[in-house]
């Protein structure tokens, strides 16, 4: 059964959507419908398969220990996030599921890469799929955010691939498994390059600068698979070539990774308490969960790595709660911070999925962020940091202002108890808060792999 990994499945499901929408066209057919069917299929199956029978195991990819979770979970959101894309009236083309596709392929072989040039192709596979899905939308000013992602993704490749020049010639190597002997000038400065080349993918300040702008730009569903699945693959890329691979521990490297770090999670958060517009707010408080998880990556541990694999997959499922919600009140033109007191018009069911998620983002209990805060802290004070602890302490004190200002203005638990107003429900918005309830479901019952 091995040829029934979920790669395979992926794989296989980009090759037959190309060939039924060949046969719709030789048909002169204009129903589309089918073809968002098989996409949702493939995902399921995927995600069905990854749980019975695990993982790829070919040269350029090898198992990791815990490669069968991370692959499970991308492809679980990946699926829902799906099923609220297409839950829409407008029928969006089959180029939109084939990029989807890819890009879900992409994120899944990045956790199973064995060597730097496997996981530079999965990241561009992903990268590239990305670029298309935020400007095929057409949505607002999709086009800018496209081009912005692009550029920015095209600098973010060079500097990667020359990076991992720079690591071989101090390594002698591109497998993981043999990166034990390093001359150590070259690899300090691949090193340092690799980093920036992932920063970008994973939105770490200072390689941060499209992502506001980019998730701005684009719709809200399609944020939330680059803020949650995207963004997850970026630091999972991370975890697979610094602790994983590389052989050291060194304090270049500690102090570089805590550096980038502490940097991302207090920019961030002071520049989204400056925020007016609620979605550049969320932009903002992503990059600052990137940089939560970021720190708990930097001290090396294997205490840091369990914690930080968790908490991506806590701010990932959030991340992905509150874009989603979002997009039901965006096309609301629900847009400002003063506004949001009438999401509850638009949908009871989403405004508390949304408040639900943006309480798990500032790490309130008992949703799954308050454990994977908590679990990040116990990594950096049992390794010594007790400075770092007070100093991210303070800074999810700051990030708490900026989500009380949102929530603050939504009156949520009078509104929903007080209106009587019946809002007429249209099919499609149930089947979105369907999967806004089963999601933020998780955000409870995710506490479990704590």
């Amino acid at each position: 059964m091995e040829y029934l990994n979920p790669q395979y499945i992926l794989f296989a499901g980009i090759l037959l959507l190309i060939l039924v929408d060949f046969l719709r066209h030789s048909l002169k057919s204009n129903k589309k419908a089918i073809l968002h069917y098989l996409t949702a299929v493939f995902l399921g199956l995927a995600l069905v398969f990854d749980v019975i029978y695990g993982n790829m195991n070919i040269n350029l990819f090898s198992e990791v220990q815990y490669s069968q979770f991370v692959t499970g979970f991308m492809l679980f959101l990946s699926f829902f996030i799906y099923l609220f894309i297409i839950s829409d009236k407008n029928e969006h083309s089959v180029a939109i599921d084939i990029s989807y596709l890819s890009a879900v392929l992409g994120s899944t072989l990045v956790v199973l890469s064995s060597n730097l040039i496997s996981m530079f192709i999965s990241i561009e596979i992903l990268s590239i799929s990305t670029y298309a899905l935020v400007y095929m939308y057409k949505s607002g000013n999709a086009l800018e955010g496209a081009v912005k992602y692009l550029s920015t993704g095209v600098i973010s490749m060079v500097i990667l691939i020359f990076g991992i020049s720079l690591i071989y010639a101090g390594a002698g190597t591109l497998s993981f498994s043999s990166l034990h002997v390093i001359s150590y000038l070259p690899f300090i400065a691949g090193v340092a390059i690799v980093i920036a080349g992932l920063g970008f993918k994973s939105t770490l300040v200072p390689f941060h600068m499209w992502a506001p702008d980019t998730y701005e730009a684009s719709k809200s569903s399609v944020t939330a698979f680059i803020s949650s699945v995207s963004k997850a693959a970026g630091l999972i890329a991370m975890i697979r070539i610094f602790f994983f691979a590389l052989p050291v521990s060194s304090l270049f490297v500690t102090a570089l990774f805590l550096s980038i770090a502490l940097i991302t999670i207090f920019l961030s958060s002071f520049l989204a308490s400056v925020q007016d517009r609620i979605k550049r707010i969320l932009a903002y408080s992503s990059i600052s969960q990137a940089g939560f998880a970021f720190i708990s990556i930097a001290v090396l541990t294997t205490r840091g790595i369990n914690a930080a694999v968790f908490y991506i997959f806590a701010f990932a499922v959030a991340d992905a709660i509150v874009f989603l919600a979002y997009d039901m009140f965006e096309n609301k033109k629900i847009i400002y911070k003063k506004e949001s007191d009438s999401m509850t018009q638009v949908s009871r069911i989403g405004a508390a999925a949304f408040f639900i998620g943006i309480l798990s983002l500032a790490g309130f209990p008992p949703t799954i962020g308050f454990f994977g805060k908590l679990l990040i802290f116990y990594a950096l004070f049992s390794s010594g940091y007790f400075a770092l602890v007070i100093l991210t302490f303070f800074a999810l004190l700051v990030s708490t202002f900026y989500y009380f200002n949102i929530l603050s203005e939504m009156h949520i638990i009078d509104k929903i108890i007080k209106s009587k107003k019946q809002v007429p429900i249209k099919k499609e918005q149930r089947i979105k808060e369907v999967i806004l309830i089963i999601l933020t479901l998780f955000l409870f019952i995710g506490v479990i792999f704590a």
